[in-house]
């Protein structure tokens, strides 16, 4: 949030949330006082005023609908005028000081969010966003609205195409697995750790992260957080992840994939120094609960400010990020062999082979986020990594080795850059036999996107797990055990555990009752969780709806939530085209579910 909230103040996007009568109105008035300030140089009397006619307030808690408020052109144009006039304003000699006065006093006129958390995100990326325009003599509105507003079509002038160099070639054929030698996988995902949450606290304060130590009390019923945590507005307490690594190590499991996201969600108060306390808390728990080898791929919040993953070459302390990949080169040491540091060190990504013909490869993907300024500076393949990628994958094949890819982000949420979940994709599709498993985070909730290859839409080739996630955001916290072929290295089943947050905050001096929600053959009637046998689940849902709604209620675990929500037939067209979407902007084959979907009611 800490990138976007920031991008919402430099670029004004006034969506009003006012009646539809005035809405024109409002958005004339804003654009005239921003050519007036741009043109002058000079900030209008009305320009406080103009900018009160389009209120954003809690934009980032999903309260206001911007495409019903303006045309997506409308957004691009009050985004081009912003950051034309903050790239001006700095070349004219505006200070550091000055430039987060101006930003802050609009995010606060906007009521984007309270002047605590806007002085917080500015000041935290402040550095990182003049450093790009002083280095960057040519850099134009175009560039920043294309990266920043994807969701709204705003023209990029193609200044994020690239692609990689793929080879050519057929993938090494498959090899059946039997399942006669097996071995366990312990998947867990975004544990958000919060040092601050404090149960008695509001659930209701009117920030992006609830349940702080510095927050109200708790005033009405219902209102209180609950001492394992909240399903709205929460991040997870310290003695819920040491209960959930508790409980973990009752099974038993060769190693555990880790896919990211350690941090908490408080994005206007991190630091170096507590970034780096709170990875050094949750590694020493993983050290401590797991006697294994834990493979871990970075969140995109474990820099500081969020989301910012700084351009090779900049070695400036104050915006690089190489304290991080330090950090983690040495808490991670013990599970890795000297030589997996090199690249670690570089961007964050590495591979190793824990086990005969196994390679796992850890990547960090958190570079492709739009919320990433970095990508303005330089968005071609960051670190080399996919390039990379390719380089082992191909020795991996000669090797005959089989793969199993970790990174934090899906691809196709729409907010990773187009041409790296393009490139990406087209790397799986080359590979499609050497990745046999293929294991993400991020979305908190547990979901799983089918690969097809990248020529052809109707031929599966990958399979990508969600880690769901430990924290509780809408969904009760959780955790994965796979059954992996000892053979083929195929996933072979998988269960998923977890308890139900509201029962277990009724009464916190009780055990926490961890139950198995579910393993996916049984649960979905399947042979095996190969693509071809998911696309034919796929394919089995848009006739059978009851096996969407078992979907949609585990992916939010079963939660007291989600179960009130429900799904209805726009959700659950969703969700299939979700469990389709790997790449950005591709919906090919989600037409196709959609048409079986109504071609079957």
């Amino acid at each position: 949030m800490g990138a976007k909230l920031f991008g919402f103040v430099l670029f004004c996007l006034c969506v009003s949330a006012s009646t539809s009568n005035t809405i024109e109105d409002g958005f004339q008035l804003t654009t005239r006082a921003l050519t007036e300030y741009l043109n002058t140089g000079v900030r209008p009397g009305y320009f406080s005023y103009a900018l009160s006619q389009c209120p954003l307030p809690n934009i980032f808690s999903g309260h206001t609908d911007v495409k019903a408020a303006l045309e997506d052109s409308q957004v691009c144009y009050l985004c081009s005028q912003i950051v034309d006039l903050f790239i001006s304003k700095r070349r004219q000699g505006m200070t550091d000081v000055e430039m987060a006065k101006e930003a802050s006093d609009i995010c606060v006129t906007l009521k984007i969010e309270n002047e605590k958390v806007c002085d917080g995100v500015i000041n935290a990326n402040l550095g990182i966003v003049t450093y790009i325009i002083d280095n960057n003599p040519d850099l134009n509105s175009t560039s920043v609205c294309g990266l920043a507003l994807t969701s709204y079509n705003c023209d990029s002038g193609n200044t994020y195409e690239w692609t990689v160099e793929v080879p050519s070639g057929n993938t090494v054929e498959k090899v059946k697995a039997n399942g006669t030698n097996t071995f366990n996988i312990l998947h867990i995902s975004d544990i958000h750790y919060d040092p601050l949450y404090t149960p008695g606290k509001s659930s209701q304060c009117g920030e992006p992260l609830c349940c702080q130590a510095d927050q109200d009390d708790g005033s009405e019923e219902g209102t209180s957080c609950g001492y394992w945590g909240e399903y709205v507005s929460g991040d997870t307490p310290i003695h819920t992840v040491e209960e959930a690594f508790k409980q973990m190590a009752t099974h038993e499991f060769d190693f555990v994939y880790y896919t990211g996201d350690t941090i908490r969600h408080r994005v206007w108060s991190t630091s170096t120094e507590n970034n780096t306390k709170e990875i050094i808390t949750i590694t020493d728990l993983f050290k401590k609960y797991f006697k294994v080898p834990v493979f871990t791929a970075l969140g995109n919040h474990e820099p500081h400010p969020v989301n910012t993953w700084s351009s090779e070459g900049v070695d400036d302390p104050s915006v690089s990020t190489q304290w991080l990949f330090n950090l983690i080169a040495e808490e991670w040491g013990e599970w890795l062999p000297e030589e997996a540091k090199a690249t670690l060190l570089k961007g964050g990504f590495y591979t190793v082979s824990p086990k005969k013909s196994l390679r796992i490869v850890v990547l960090n993907n958190n570079v492709c986020y739009n919320e990433n300024w970095w990508l303005i500076n330089d968005s071609k393949d960051p670190y080399g990594q996919l390039a990379w990628l390719v380089e082992v994958l191909l020795e991996a094949e000669k090797m005959k080795e089989n793969v199993h890819l970790l990174m934090h982000m899906p691809t196709g949420t729409g907010s990773c850059l187009a041409s790296w979940s393009r490139e990406y994709r087209r790397i799986i599709s080359r590979f499609a036999n050497t990745v046999t498993g293929h294991f993400t985070g991020h979305s908190h909730k547990d979901e799983m996107w089918v690969f097809y290859d990248s020529t052809d839409s109707s031929k599966p080739v990958s399979v990508n797990w969600n880690g769901a996630s430990l924290n509780s955001d809408k969904a009760n916290p959780s955790y994965k055990l796979y059954q992996v072929d000892g053979e083929t290295y195929d996933v072979l089943d998988f269960e998923e555990w977890t308890f139900n947050l509201t029962q277990a905050n009724l009464d916190p001096t009780k055990d926490v009752e961890w139950y198995k929600l579910y393993s996916f053959k049984e649960a979905y009637g399947v042979d095996s969780l190969e693509p071809s046998a998911v696309d034919d689940l796929l394919v089995k849902m848009t006739k059978d709806h009851s096996l969407i709604q078992k979907y949609y209620n585990f992916k939010f675990r079963n939660s007291d939530y989600a179960v009130k929500e429900g799904c209805d037939e726009s959700c659950e067209k969703t969700l299939l085209c979700n469990m389709v979407s790997t790449m950005n902007g591709d919906t090919t084959r989600c037409e196709e579910l959609k048409q079986l979907y109504d071609g079957n009611q």
